[in-house]
């Protein structure tokens, strides 16, 4: 059973080095920008003063033609004064909701700003809605390059490379800083190849107007076995972009910084919500990827979808190994282990050399990250935010 789970897996892995391939074979050329109305949208809830002033200076000292809208979703943490600051300056708009009403709604009312006749005057069916995080500090051509792809009409959505300012700070924030290269730079860049990027991170991304217009409207409306949903945003905005057959892609020039938890149960805490949500899309994803994206549906019914949960039994063994015969899992498993993270990691090795990270994360995802996968399974329905200080829902 273990030699056929590592035959999926190498296959799994050759089928991202190919796409890794015809992305660098068939490079897409963007035209340049050329100053279209670039609308910067933030929601924010309880953020620290000084990295909400950072994070708003980073985006007003980025080149292009661009309007930041500040979604504040009740904040209670006394953060009114430096809203109030930043509201003074002429290419910020703030808007203030009386209670917490989810990321979903600011970015539903961010969208009837932009869309709205009265809206500051510089709408047109060009403009480009660009969506960050209220702690993500943008590259000085961040906004240009996100928005270039979206010139080209078959493209609806695009993302950032997304890095950590504290990747240093500790064993866990360096594993984070390698789980966060390989989503990226493998799988992201790999997908883009075929423009089917599956998620494009709530810390940098971009949309067409029109686009966004019609998405968010979507997004508030979405309900799973029965419940309003609420996390996952940035997933389900991705899939109802891939839905209405545009494509989506993955911009390493387009960067930005973020803090990622640095304390194990934080960090968790994450991704039990992101895994959540993770498995809720996947599901959604089959709902219209087998009529345009015949590839994607595969790849996400065998390898997101089935691969996880059938290998439960070899996790299991593995970790039972590891407690009672640690020489075994030494002498036969290790040496696999290693050997094949290499095989699929190899781009880590050659290019990113986040070597000890890669190996802490694959020591903890077998003793607690695809524990969680499972977990989350059975607690999909579930929408707690999990890391927010308070919560409307």
């Amino acid at each position: 059973y273990s030699q056929v789970y590592f035959v999926v897996l190498l296959s799994s892995t050759w089928y991202f080095f190919i796409l890794l391939f015809i992305g660098e074979v068939r490079k897409r050329n963007y035209l340049d920008y050329s100053g279209e109305k670039v609308w910067v949208v933030m929601p924010v809830y309880n953020e620290e003063p000084a990295l909400l002033e950072k994070a708003v200076k980073s985006i007003l000292d980025a080149r292009g033609n661009k309007h930041l809208i500040i979604l504040n979703d009740g904040s209670d943490n006394g953060i009114e004064s430096t809203l109030e600051a930043l509201s003074r300056n002429s290419e910020v708009s703030v808007y203030n909701f009386k209670r917490n009403m989810g990321k979903r709604e600011g970015l539903y009312y961010a969208g009837k700003v932009i869309g709205s006749s009265t809206a500051i005057d510089l709408s047109s069916s060009t403009d480009i809605v660009v969506t960050v995080d209220s702690d993500t500090i943008l590259d000085e051509d961040a906004l240009l390059r996100i928005s270039e792809p979206l010139k080209s009409p078959s493209i609806g959505a695009a993302t950032g490379d997304v890095r950590l300012v504290n990747e240093k700070q500790n064993w866990l924030t360096r594993m984070v800083g390698t789980y966060y290269w390989i989503g990226l730079n493998i799988y992201k860049k790999a997908q883009s190849s075929l423009g089917m990027v599956v998620c494009c991170s709530g810390c940098l991304s971009a949309y067409k107007r029109d686009v966004y217009l019609e998405i968010t409207e979507k997004l508030v409306k979405q309900v799973f076995l029965g419940s309003k949903c609420t996390h996952s945003e940035d997933r389900h905005l991705t899939n109802l972009v891939l839905e209405r057959d545009y494509d989506v892609v993955y911009v390493p020039e387009a960067i930005c910084y973020t803090e990622t938890p640095s304390t194990m149960l934080s960090f968790l805490k994450q991704q039990q919500r992101w895994k959540r949500g993770y498995i809720r899309e996947a599901i959604y994803s089959l709902t219209y990827t087998w009529k345009n994206r015949k590839l994607l549906f595969f790849e996400i019914v065998l390898w997101d979808l089935t691969i996880p949960f059938l290998s439960f039994g070899l996790h299991l063994t593995h970790v039972y190994l590891l407690f009672t015969d640690p020489m075994y899992f030494v002498r036969y498993f290790l040496p696999l282990w290693i050997i094949f993270a290499f095989v699929r990691y190899v781009p880590i090795f050659a290019v990113a050399r986040k070597i000890p990270g890669l190996f802490t994360y694959m020591f903890l995802y077998e003793l607690i990250f695809y524990w969680q996968n499972i977990y989350a399974l059975f607690t999909v329905k579930n929408k707690s935010w999990l890391t927010r200080k308070s919560s409307a829902f």
